[in-house]
C-alpha cells in the first residue's frame, strides 16, 4: 500500500499535468481563433502583423507582471485558482464585439494575451515546485502527451464562429479549474522560498548558454516555415500531422532520456537532427522528385527536434537552472523566444521572399550548428550524482541477477549430484559485490 505521502506526491504530480496541458491548450485555441478572426476579415499582412505584435508585447507585459506577483503567494495554488476562474469569464468577453472589426480584433488579441502572460509564470513555476530534477522531464514528456491529445480532440469542433470558440475556451478553462480543484488537495506553503532578481538571471552563464541556442532555434525555424510552405510538392497540413505524431512520440521519449541520461547530450541531439534536416531539404529542393524524400526526412529531423526542444525547453531546462529558488521568473525569459516567435515570422517573411530556398535552407543549418557551441560549454542540469546513482543501482541490480542465475545453476547441478562441477562453479557474490561496493566508495 503506498504511503499518504506517495498519494500526495501522485495528487499533485496529476493536478500539475492537468493545470500545464489546459494552460497550453487554451493558448493554442486562442491563437488559432485570432488566426481565423483575421482570416475572416480579410485582414491585410500590416493589420495581421500589427495585431500579433499586440498579442506578444501584451503576453511579455503581463508576463513579466505575473512573474512578480506569484512572488507574494506563499500558496502558488491560490494564485492559480483565481486564475483559472478568473479565464472562464474572459473567455466570453469577445462575445460582445463586433468580430469583423480590426479595432475589436486587437483587443480580443490584448485581451488574450494579457491573460495568459500574467499566468503562466505561475503555472509553469507551480510545475518545478511539484516535480524533482529526477523526474521533472518525464512528468513534461506526460503533460506534453496531454496537450497534443486535448488539442487534436478540440481540433475535431468546428471553430466556424466566435461563439464556438469563446465557448470551447471558456469550457476548457472551467474544466481546468474543476479538476485542479478537486486533485490540487491541501498544498503546503513554500518553505522559505528564495526569491531571485532578473539581473541575476541574465548574468547567469548556466542560463545564457542554454537561452542563446533556443533563441537562434525559434528564430530560424519559424523563419524558415513560409520557404518550406512555398517550395514543398506534398500537402504542407498532411506534413504537420506526420511531424505532430513524431513530436508527440520522440516528447514521451526524450523525457524518459533527460531523467537518465542527463539533458546536454539531448539538446546537441536535437540541434544536429535540425541541421541535418535543414542541410538536406535545402539539397533535395532542386528538383521536385528528391523533394518529396527531401521533405519526408525534414518531417523526421524537425519533428525529433521539436519533441526534444518542447520537453527540456518548455518545461523542464529552466526549473532545474532555478535549483532552490522560485523559478516563475526563469520559465518567463525561457518562454519568451518561444511566444513572439509567430510574430517575427511575419516581420521578417517580406524580407525572404526574394531569397533562394537552397540558400535560406543552407544559412538555417549552419546557423544551427553554430547554436551546439554554446551548449557544448553549459553545464549539465541533471545532478551527476543523480545519474551515478541510477548507475551504480543498475549495476547491484544486474549482479543480483547473475549471482541469482549461477545460485540456480548450483543447485540444479547439486540435484544431479554433478560435486566436482559445483567445485568449480563461481560464486558470484563475492567478486560481483565487492566491485559494487568499489563503485559506491569511488562515487560517494
Amino acid at each position: 500500500m503506498s504511503s499518504p505521502i506517495n498519494r500526495t506526491n501522485l495528487r499533485l504530480a496529476t493536478a500539475n499535468i492537468i493545470l500545464v496541458a489546459n494552460a497550453f491548450v487554451w493558448y493554442l485555441i486562442a491563437f488559432n481563433t485570432l488566426k481565423d478572426l483575421l482570416l475572416q476579415a480579410n485582414a491585410s499582412s500590416y493589420d495581421s502583423l500589427i495585431i500579433m505584435g499586440v498579442n506578444t508585447g501584451a503576453m511579455a507585459l503581463s508576463g513579466l507582471l505575473g512573474s512578480f506577483l506569484s512572488d507574494r503567494y506563499k500558496r502558488q495554488g491560490v494564485f492559480l485558482y483565481f486564475w483559472l476562474v478568473g479565464g472562464i469569464a474572459l473567455s466570453l468577453v469577445p462575445l460582445g464585439l463586433e468580430a469583423t472589426n480590426i479595432n475589436n480584433i486587437a483587443f480580443i488579441s490584448a485581451i488574450f494575451g494579457l491573460y495568459f502572460g500574467l499566468g503562466m509564470p505561475a503555472t509553469m513555476g507551480y510545475h518545478s515546485t511539484v516535480t524533482t530534477v529526477e523526474n521533472r522531464a518525464r512528468i513534461s514528456g506526460l503533460a506534453f502527451l496531454f496537450i497534443g491529445v486535448i488539442f487534436a480532440l478540440a481540433g475535431l469542433v468546428i471553430f466556424d464562429t466566435l461563439l464556438a470558440s469563446c465557448l470551447i475556451l471558456a469550457f476548457i478553462r472551467f474544466t481546468g479549474w474543476l479538476i485542479f480543484h478537486f486533485l490540487h488537495g491541501k498544498e503546503e506553503p513554500r518553505r522559505e522560498p528564495v526569491k531571485v532578481k532578473f539581473t541575476s538571471i541574465i548574468s547567469n552563464k548556466s542560463f545564457i548558454l542554454y537561452f542563446i541556442p533556443w533563441c537562434m532555434f525559434t528564430l530560424v525555424n519559424y523563419m524558415t516555415i513560409p520557404i518550406l510552405k512555398m517550395i514543398t510538392e506534398i500537402n504542407y497540413n498532411f506534413l504537420m500531422v506526420a511531424e505532430n505524431i513524431v513530436i508527440a512520440f520522440f516528447a514521451i521519449a526524450s523525457g524518459f532520456i533527460a531523467d537518465k541520461w542527463g539533458r546536454k547530450r539531448l539538446t546537441i541531439i536535437g540541434f544536429t537532427m535540425l541541421g541535418m534536416g535543414y542541410a538536406v531539404i535545402g539539397l533535395f529542393s532542386l528538383t521536385p522528385v528528391n523533394m518529396v524524400w527531401g521533405s519526408i526526412i525534414y518531417v523526421i529531423a524537425d519533428g525529433v527536434a521539436w519533441g526534444i526542444f518542447y520537453v527540456l525547453f518548455i518545461f523542464t531546462l529552466w526549473g532545474d537552472l532555478a535549483q532552490n529558488k522560485i523559478s516563475d521568473k526563469f520559465y518567463f525569459l525561457g518562454a519568451l523566444p518561444y511566444v513572439s516567435s509567430y510574430f517575427m515570422q511575419l516581420l521578417f517573411t517580406p524580407y525572404l521572399s526574394g531569397i533562394l530556398p537552397t540558400m535560406i535552407f543552407s544559412f538555417a543549418s549552419i546557423f544551427l550548428f553554430l547554436a551546439i557551441l554554446p551548449l557544448v560549454y553549459a553545464p549539465e542540469t541533471l545532478p551527476e550524482k543523480i545519474m551515478k546513482d541510477r548507475d551504480l543501482k543498475s549495476y547491484i541490480e544486474k549482479a543480483k541477477k547473475k549471482a541469482q542465475k549461477n545460485s540456480a545453476e548450483k543447485h540444479k547441478k547439486e540435484e544431479k549430484g554433478n560435486i566436482g562441477a559445483n567445485e568449480k562453479t563461481r560464486e558470484p557474490k563475492h567478486e560481483d559485490y565487492e566491485d559494487a561496493v568499489k563503485l559506491a566508495e569511488k562515487y560517494y
